[in-house]
């Protein structure tokens, strides 16, 4: 028997309410994260995917944002039925996320070593069980409204009061912490070094005491990896973690990522727009357009043998290191409006194999292609055509 998949989301759809109106973001969605695999979501922007991602650790704004419908299985548990209050026990050491600006994602009035600590023993707190994370809870003064706040830190926690900025909440904060952790602090920075060696920080030492305005994109980028990691989560969400690198820091960070889902035994879903990135580091590739996934597959066969219409347009439209080939490709026609997409398939307005069934709502299903692979599926009524598209 194969293990099952870390997640596992089944016909999940989000709308998004402004204004007077609706409109749904993602439709329909199926996918199932493989454990120990990376599998990556493409598509253009717009199109769903960081959307999707959010959802999965419950940190899409609620309202404007509704889960319209669906299921999200991680270890057996409907996250969606699971009162907010209790996201907290899931996200960090079950589910955690690294986003596409770190310097946004990291705390700018405390160092490094605060940041990666407080992670750290987060991770303690609940590999103790539920107990642990209700200390933290029972630190604070009053009920918590998780829908209203994020998760409170331990520096909301301390005293039960909000700490004022500067040197002095740093020092509280540290103290506090390393309290906690039970008082062996040079255990705690130890653990901090190996997380920080382990992301390929070279002098660890030095990076310990600077803030995060103090270092390279890339530097922070490789310490909210870091935090991501030392939480041990069996799911790690990588929003777009690269497209705000340079090139040569971008090719060292996905390197690094491939590397650690052996030393950490994590699972990846990778969201990216870039075809390359995802061609150097997925296993499987979801490709999604409008809300809405079109295809799934194995990475390898998705990119030499496409079975959407969508798919290839988006692998011929990527540019190429030879000018021999002429202009650079693009999709005709236009994104649909996701207040009124189209009926039937939402491509086939721009779809050249398009027959009049693909125009009749509700439109093909995902589903699988004969002659391909087991778990290589698609949303077109004409899957074996797409290869004789010029």
């Amino acid at each position: 028997m194969t293990d099952p998949p870390t997640i596992s989301i089944q016909g999940l759809s989000i709308d998004y309410v402004v204004g007077a109106g609706r409109f749904r973001a993602v439709s329909d969605v199926s996918l199932d994260v493989p454990r120990g695999h990376v599998v990556g979501i493409v598509g253009e922007t717009g199109c769903g995917k960081s959307t999707l991602a959010q959802a999965i650790p419950r940190l899409l704004p609620e309202p404007p944002a509704t889960i319209g419908g669906g299921r999200i299985l991680f270890e057996g548990i409907d996250l969606v039925k699971i009162p907010m209050w209790k996201m907290p026990l899931v996200r960090g050491t079950g589910i955690s996320m690294i986003f596409q600006e770190p310097l946004n994602s990291l705390n700018p009035a405390f160092r490094i070593y605060d940041q990666v600590a407080e992670a750290v023993h987060i991770r303690r707190l609940r590999d103790q069980g539920k107990a642990g994370a209700a200390r933290m809870d029972k630190d604070a003064t009053g009920p918590f409204d998780y829908s209203k706040r994020p998760a409170p830190t331990l520096t909301d926690a301390y005293g039960g009061r909000l700490l004022p900025g500067g040197a002095a909440a740093e020092k509280i904060h540290r103290t506090h912490v390393e309290h906690q952790a039970g008082g062996d602090v040079r255990e705690l920075k130890d653990e901090v070094l190996d997380y920080l060696k382990l992301v390929r920080i070279n002098d660890p030492e030095t990076i310990l005491n600077l803030y995060p305005h103090e270092l390279s994109g890339g530097m922070r980028q490789r310490v909210m990896i870091a935090m991501a990691l030392c939480e041990k989560p069996k799911l790690l969400i990588a929003d777009e973690p690269t497209s705000a690198l340079d090139v040569t820091i971008q090719a060292q960070v996905l390197t690094l990522m491939k590397e650690l889902i052996q030393e950490v035994n994590t699972t990846i879903l990778f969201i990216s727009h870039d075809l390359g990135v995802i061609a150097e580091t997925a296993d499987e590739l979801g490709v999604m357009y409008a809300g809405k996934l079109v295809e799934f597959g194995p990475v390898g066969e998705l990119f030499d043998h496409p079975k959407h219409p969508y798919t290839k347009a988006l692998l011929r439209a990527a540019p190429t290191r030879y000018k021999s080939e002429g202009p650079l490709r693009s999709i005709s026609g236009n994104v649909p409006n996701l207040s009124r997409p189209p009926p039937g398939c939402r491509f086939h307005p721009r779809c050249p194999i398009a027959q009049d069934n693909c125009k009749v709502a509700p439109g093909p299903p995902l589903a699988a292609v004969a002659g391909a692979s087991a778990n290589h599926t698609s949303a077109c009524f004409y899957p074996n055509e797409v290869e004789g598209i010029p």
